[in-house]
């Protein structure tokens, strides 16, 4: 698995992958409409910093290096020492330890290059999946926001935990 900064240019690749009806169960978005809004979407994520400079908008795509393959993506948005992270991958994907290698890459990336101390994830409460994909890696269950999404947290250090 290969963890790519995401660009525009990844958006012909992973439209597809982005599209499947399954991975919007839990998500308040919906599919992409067509390549050109992906590509459009990924181009103001290639700053990787929210307009005002105030968070970090780190994503990136993740590649089955083997097959050559975009299985979906990983990001964070990281202030100060908090990033708030996420993970959408295609159905095909799932179950098979992507997400969890994914996201176990991303934090010790978010720990040692970007001295992120404290993770949080929001999971729509029937996504039983994701919970326990969290809960596996270390998260544990804070408070339902007021949302009504669960919100879990971890703590790391500035090594690889």
């Amino acid at each position: 698995m290969t963890l790519e900064p995401l660009t525009a240019r990844h958006a012909a690749r992973l439209f597809s992958v982005l599209s499947a009806p399954e991975i919007y169960e839990h998500l308040d978005e919906d599919p992409p409409t067509d390549v050109n809004a992906l590509e459009d979407r990924y181009r103001r994520l290639e700053r990787r910093a929210s307009p005002d400079g105030t968070e970090g908008w780190l994503n990136w795509a993740l590649r089955q290096t083997a097959k050559d393959a975009y299985l979906g993506y990983v990001q964070a948005t990281v202030v100060d020492q908090d990033a708030e992270i996420a993970y959408v991958l295609n159905p095909s994907a799932w179950g098979q330890g992507y997400a969890a290698e994914a996201v176990t890459v991303m934090c010790a990336h978010l720990a040692v290059d970007h001295g992120v101390t404290r993770l949080t994830a929001h999971v729509a409460p029937g996504n039983t999946a994701s919970r326990a994909l969290l809960e596996r890696l270390g998260f544990s269950f804070v408070r339902r926001t007021t949302e009504g999404d669960l919100l879990l947290d971890r703590r790391l250090t500035r090594q690889v935990d």
